[in-house]
């Protein structure tokens, strides 16, 4: 049975509780999936409740979600996503805000907000998320808990509401290393394995803040990695800049969306929040010529990273520019700093990626997340470094 809903993390109305099919390595853990996995028998949501109410209940449970029913996990309910998976902020229009229970007055990040405040909370063990353009990384450090994006592709999709497919990553979050390895190698299909990263590059740039308390968190910080069985060096990784990055990701990712649910969208349109309304009422402005453009220059950005982060390698930033901002912010607001916040999430998104945040640090009692970036398909070696960091 579901627990009591301290987080306001689940879906509202919705009683899910899906029992293993049989014992594994996940025995007796329980979690929960955001509301884009397909659950045989309810609605895949999206986060808002106009698309439930025109959509035709789940036929099958999304793959990933067998797959931990295999290994022995219950699965106790749906997490509030953000509409259509369309933010980074996690303040649903229609269900509210899942708590940040690490910083009650600020926001838990999104789109996975509701998987993150359910384990943050205590509510599950682990719980799965989705990350296009930081929705796993996003939440993982505003409230204080391990988040990992996964290299695109290794986790199976099917059976997950789309936000933009050439981008979208399975991801899941847990309040230990130990336990977000183990629910790893249920996923992964294998065993953790020992690191082996022996290289481990500082992207000094992505260390620059304004704010002089969190510089000197991030300095003292830096001073320990000499401890670390690694070689360091420093690396400039937005050379020439983040923007090249940032409209690639955002290019793309609105043609997708476009083409997978832009009929249904702009039916709806009044039916969404007004700042992911402002956002949807964009995405059809990409001409497929503009979106070939950005997909050439995706591919050399893919080739320029992948020269820096080969396999044995980690890159290692802030997940986000700072703290959980506080709630209620205007509009206006939150889009200013959606650029800066995406500097740090876009070259997993358009390279395919995977990134584990780590919540290593922390201002006035709210989680400051470090963030691990590895090769394609070095998703083990993010996992075992986890470990590391964290003890």
């Amino acid at each position: 049975m579901r627990p009591t809903d301290p987080c306001h993390a689940f879906v509202s109305g919705e009683m899910i509780t899906v029992k293993p099919h049989q014992e594994g390595r996940l025995s007796p853990l329980t979690f929960a999936v955001k509301e884009l996995y397909d659950v045989k028998g309810f609605v895949t949501g999206a986060g808002n409740p106009y698309w439930k109410s025109t959509h035709p209940v789940a036929q099958t449970t999304a793959p990933a979600v067998e797959m931990l029913l295999n290994e022995g996990a219950t699965l106790i309910g749906k997490t509030i996503s953000d509409e259509m998976a369309f933010s980074l902020d996690g303040e649903n229009f229609h269900y509210g805000t899942p708590l940040n229970s690490r910083c009650p007055g600020r926001i838990p990040g999104g789109s996975s907000s509701g998987s993150a405040a359910a384990v943050a909370g205590g509510l599950v063990d682990f719980a799965l998320g989705t990350d296009t353009a930081g929705s796993m990384r996003i939440p993982a450090s505003y409230c204080g808990i391990y988040g990992i994006r996964t290299t695109y592709g290794t986790i199976p999709l099917q059976g997950v509401h789309p936000l933009a497919q050439s981008f979208d990553a399975a991801g899941w979050f847990a309040r230990t290393p130990e336990m977000l390895s183990r629910v790893g190698e249920a996923l992964l299909g294998k065993k953790a394995p020992a690191l082996s990263t022996s290289r481990l590059l500082i992207a000094r740039d992505l260390f620059d803040t304004s704010d002089p308390d969190i510089a000197a968190l991030y300095d003292a910080f830096l001073q320990k990695l000499s401890g670390r069985p690694f070689e360091i060096a420093e690396i400039e990784l937005g050379k020439p800049d983040f923007t090249t990055w940032i409209e690639t990701l955002r290019n793309i990712q609105w043609w997708e969306l476009n083409q997978a649910h832009g009929a249904w969208i702009f039916q709806h349109l009044d039916t969404f929040g007004a700042e992911i309304r402002g956002r949807l009422e964009k995405i059809a402005s990409v001409t497929r010529s503009e979106m070939e453009e950005k997909r050439a220059v995706r591919k050399q950005l893919i080739s320029q990273i992948e020269s820096i982060v080969a396999p044995g390698t980690l890159i290692i930033f802030p997940t986000a520019p700072g703290i959980a901002p506080p709630k209620g912010r205007s509009i206006d607001e939150a889009r200013a700093s959606r650029l800066n916040t995406m500097q740090r999430t876009c070259i997993a998104a358009v390279a395919g990626l995977p990134q584990v945040s780590m919540p290593l640090l922390e201002k006035d009692g709210c989680p400051l997340g470090i963030s691990l970036l590895g090769a394609r398909g070095e998703d083990g070696q993010l996992l075992a470094a986890a470990q590391v960091f964290g003890t």
